[in-house]
Formats: C-alpha cells, structure tokens, sequence
C-alpha cells in the first residue's frame, strides 16, 4: 500500500479502534501498522483498498456489522446450565456445547447428545438457534419427558439476547418450560 495507513482510514472516515474491530486484531494491532513497527499484512491491505474503491456506502456497511457484533455469540466453548420443574420439583443439569460456524454440538452430564444451529437475526437483534437433542434410553429430562427404552429425539428453538459472558432464555421442551443459560468460557483450541 502506498499511502499511510493513517491517510486510508481519514479518507475513509474511519477510526484505528473501528478498523480493529471490523478486522477482529487489537488495536494495539493496528496501532503497530500505522506507526509502521509491523508490516501491513496484504489481505488487509487489499480490504483497505476495495473500501477505498467501493465508496462511502461500503463503509457504512462494514460499519453496520459492528452494531451486531457485538451482540452475536462467540464462537467458543460454552458451560450450558439448564433448569425446569417436574411435580413441584426444581430440576437442573449442565453441559458443554461448543459453537462455530453457525454450527452447535455439545452433550450433557447424562449422555444426551444436541446439534443444531445458531445465526443473528438483525432485526430482533437475537441469536435464534434451533437444537435437536438426542436423549439416551431411559433418560429424563428436567420436565419429566422420560425417553423411555429406545431413547427419543426432540427439536429446540430459541433466542438468546447476547449479554457475554452469560447468555440466558425460557424455551419450550416437550411442552414445558426449560431455562438454558449458556456461559462463554473461553476461546476453541487453535
């Protein structure tokens, strides 16, 4: 890139600690390429330059992302709590689910097995995920369902406002409500 990184993003209106953010680095990162201590690496460079080239409506796109951003899940490793009532009784277990790429996997203590999915819905400015559990045979759910001997299948829905680290809703399972409250507890292995 020929100009300074600091004349691309005045003439795109845009600052350091939002070009961090749209890029997902720190903005230490980009501090270091605009003082020039490390080299600006070529894909972003070439970001830089299709803005430049796409005009000021490119830019408030890119910048648009950001609202929502920051209240989409992460991708990571999830602690899953969940809770429902059966004849008066509090029941509760946990789990661990594991989401990327609008992908869901994850298991609980008891051996039920869940996928699905999840995506943000920019409207409602919610994280929808849909869940489909496999409960093992002769397993119970907190509301009482039993999967009884060959086991059962039940489809979730759900949506979650992302409030990091924990993020909590009330769905309906088997017809009764169940409390989910996933917490974010770090980073997937690289």
């Amino acid at each position: 890139m020929s100009q300074s990184l600091k004349d691309v993003l005045e003439r795109l209106g845009l600052r350091q600690a939002e070009l961090a953010k749209l890029l997902d680095v720190s903005p230490r990162t980009v501090s270091q390429w605009a003082t020039g201590d490390t080299a600006l690496p070529g894909p972003v460079a070439a970001y830089l330059r299709v803005l430049q080239m796409a005009g000021p409506a490119a830019v408030t796109e890119e910048l648009g992302r950001l609202k929502g951003r920051s209240k989409m899940f992460d991708e990571g490793i999830y602690g899953l709590t969940y809770k429902g009532e059966y004849l008066g009784q509090h029941e509760a277990g946990q789990g661990l689910a594991v989401l990327r790429n609008g992908k869901i996997l994850g298991s609980d203590r008891w051996g039920g097995v869940f996928a699905g999915s999840y995506e943000y819905d920019p409207v409602n400015e919610t994280n929808r995920m849909h869940v489909r559990i496999e409960v093992p045979p002769e397993g119970t759910l907190v509301t009482g369902f039993s999967a009884g001997t060959k086991g059962a299948t039940l489809d979730i829905v759900g949506a979650f406002e992302r409030a990091a680290p924990v993020a909590s809703a009330v769905v309906d399972v088997g017809g009764r409500p169940v409390e989910i409250e996933l917490t974010y507890l770090g980073p997937l292995p690289t």
